[in-house]
């Protein structure tokens, strides 16, 4: 029997050393172009078809992952809102909007996150996100993706989809590096969801037809 696990946490320890390899500039250049497409492919055709401004949930970076505040900037320029989490006790994680950059302040570990003024999105509004963005260690052309082990984006995601009274389908998405786009598949288990589409600096990846529907796209896959 295969030991998906054990696999995965080999995987996660390679990908974490990999991503610290890659240089800085290179770094804030994929994150910034990755981010100017994003915004070209998805976000502003998503506006157009839902007539209005979005909801985005978007992590703050930390470290060496891509950098998220282009993003978010880009988000506040359009009138968009944007949701960022805090981990809260065990395992759980809040939503809270965020006005502008100052709204973050380093948490544990040095870790960005929302300052205590800033406003809980109440749960009774999470069917109204239209977009995720989330952290990944790995991520392949399937959809699958490889966290950091602490399943806090598994329960999220799986709580999302069950919650009542969505209008629209909600999109999830990753900010990738192309280093660590995998050529394999990435072992996956029950509890893990999959992407919808990939945000690279090669343009976006669009993971299966209904990731194109949702985003009134034609394009070229990624490669």
């Amino acid at each position: 029997m295969t030991d998906i696990p054990n696999i995965k946490q080999k995987l996660r320890q390679a990908m974490k050393q990999r991503r610290s390899q890659i240089p800085e500039l290179s770094r804030h250049e994929q994150a910034r172009e990755a981010s100017l497409l994003a915004e070209q492919e998805v976000l502003q055709p998503l506006r157009s078809k839902l007539n209005r401004s979005l909801t985005v949930f978007i992590y703050a970076s930390f470290q060496d992952e891509p950098d998220t505040s282009h993003l978010m900037n880009q988000c506040w320029m359009k009138g968009d809102r944007v949701l960022v989490p805090k981990v809260v006790g065990e395992g759980r994680l809040t939503l809270h909007e965020l006005k502008e950059a100052s709204d973050l302040h380093p948490g544990a570990w040095g870790i960005p996150e929302p300052a205590e003024h800033t406003e809980i999105w109440p749960e009774s509004r999470l069917p109204e996100i239209d977009l995720i963005i989330v952290p990944g260690l790995a991520y392949d052309k399937t959809g699958g993706r490889i966290g950091f082990g602490g399943g806090f984006y598994d329960r999220f995601i799986s709580a999302l989809h069950l919650s009542e009274g969505r209008d629209t389908e909600m999109i999830t998405a990753a900010l990738a590096f192309r280093e660590q786009i995998l050529t394999d598949c990435i072992p996956m288990e029950s509890h893990d969801f999959k992407l919808d589409l990939l945000f690279t600096a090669s343009g976006t990846i669009y993971i299966n037809e209904g990731s194109e529907r949702l985003c009134l796209q034609n394009p070229k896959k990624g490669n």
